[in-house]
């Protein structure tokens, strides 16, 4: 038998040849089922990182899909130590496969609580740790049928979901009507239907105002640790979404002392959840006339976009390096090790020390639902960055869907002292440097 790592791939790639790379340097197999890619050269390019793989039937896993695929996998002679999904709708697969093969995660029920928004909210409200109301909204209700109050702002958004879809705030209470369109979108999303899970409905949440952040976490043996921190530095608002156009960290606009308060409470909650294994990208913000923090979602798994890349470069250590280890770990000492390694690279812990100057700037652009892109460039002549990643070609028709569709990412290593000018200076450049144009619309 060969030992090796399942991976629930979506749709050809996820972090394949970062799980590759870790998994090799420990002669451990990486194996892999994945849903059906729209393109298979995108599969094809992984193969090679692959000891093995199993094609689903579909653009999104099923239980039959995974239970098949963990099936042939172990007909061929691979024995596994536990499985990893860095995609978000297959989290609860990766934690009956964890349960199935012995390896450290939490229970399903407190990743099901997680992942539903409306249900996050309510228990963080029973716990004490959360000032926020919420109310469901009934399919194609209107803000009075909803029972939301006038005197108050309110934030919409999705029981399940990512990319920011359908996340705006309620400006027009007949804004609410939308939500059957909204929903009819959840279904066709090519690239992220499975996000959803089957859950459709929507709810209205207190809007929190204050700056928002997030915090990249490591879990095992039931203690959260927090790696780094990042500011949403530049935040755009479109009618049925929200865009994240530019990440820093460490932030800027809150001291250290309420960033370590940050640390405290988002470790409470996570303990009071039961989520003390794996990794998560939590999302929150400082209410500042309230002055208090407030979780906005907890996602049980790596951030997306380029979060793993910039806490890499913030702090010296991997997000997915790390929680590779805690599913792999067994022995006490495998823990200790690395509750060791987290606390020694733990970024708040470092913000005070003159010594530790580096700080990441981030940037993502987007595209136009439903267009079909023509051409895509950034000029790197200038201020050019130390990580460029596009993710669409010419030809490439976007998703017809009310999130953030993004088209490129690019990141900045800068000095910490230099952190605020660089953050004027890449948002005005990245604008400039960025290109894309769209193909025109048949019968135009």
């Amino acid at each position: 038998m060969k030992e090796a790592v399942l991976l629930l791939m979506h749709q050809g790639n996820s972090f394949t040849a970062e799980l590759h790379e870790r998994l090799a340097a420990r002669g451990i197999a990486l194996v892999a089922i994945s849903s059906r890619p729209a393109d298979m050269a995108v599969l094809e390019r992984n193969q090679p990182l692959l000891d093995a793989w199993v094609v689903g039937a579909g653009p999104e896993l099923s239980d039959a899909d995974v239970r098949a695929g963990v099936a042939q996998l172990a007909q061929r002679g691979y024995r596994f130590l536990a499985a990893i999904a860095t995609f978000e709708g297959y989290r609860l697969f990766m934690a009956d496969l964890n349960h199935a093969f012995g390896a450290p995660d939490v229970p399903r029920v407190a990743l099901e609580r997680a992942l539903h928004k409306h249900r996050c909210r309510e228990f963080l409200l029973m716990q004490g740790l959360s000032a926020a109301t919420c109310r469901l909204i009934p399919a194609g209700s209107g803000a009075d049928a909803a029972g939301l109050d006038p005197q108050r702002k309110w934030f919409i958004k999705p029981v399940r979901g990512a990319a920011s879809f359908g996340c705006l705030i309620l400006e027009n209470r007949d804004d609410l009507t939308d939500v059957p369109a909204m929903q009819a979108q959840m279904l066709k999303d090519g690239k992220l239907a499975a996000i959803f899970m089957g859950r459709y409905d929507f709810f209205a949440e207190e809007y929190i105002e204050g700056p928002e952040f997030s915090y990249e976490i490591v879990a095992a043996a039931g203690r959260p640790r927090v790696l780094c921190v990042h500011e949403k530095a530049r935040v755009e608002r479109l009618p049925r979404t929200t865009l994240e156009s530019m990440s820093i960290s460490p932030p800027l606009s809150l001291p250290v002392d309420t960033l370590r308060e940050g640390e405290r409470f988002v470790a409470e909650c996570l303990t009071r959840m039961g989520l003390g294994e794996g990794a998560y990208h939590v999302e929150m913000k400082y209410w500042q006339a309230r002055r208090r923090w407030e979780i906005i979602e907890i996602n049980p798994r790596m951030g997306g976009s380029l979060i793993n890349a910039s806490t890499t470069r913030a702090t010296g250590a991997s997000i997915l390096d790390l929680w590779l280890r805690t599913l792999l770990a067994r022995a006490p000492d495998d823990i200790a090790a690395f509750h060791a390694q987290a606390d020694a690279v733990a970024q708040l812990d470092r913000l005070d020390r003159d010594d530790d100057r580096r700080a990441v700037v981030f940037i993502s652009k987007y595209g136009k639902k439903g267009a079909t892109v023509d051409s895509i460039d950034y000029d790197t002549s200038g201020h050019s960055p130390d990580l460029l990643e596009f993710h669409v070609k010419p030809g490439t028709r976007l998703e017809d869907s009310d999130r953030a569709i993004c088209v490129m990412d690019a990141l900045w290593q800068v000095d910490r002292a230099a952190l605020a000018d660089a953050v004027e200076s890449i948002d005005r450049e990245s604008d400039e440097n960025f290109r894309i144009t769209y193909q025109a619309a048949q019968g135009v």
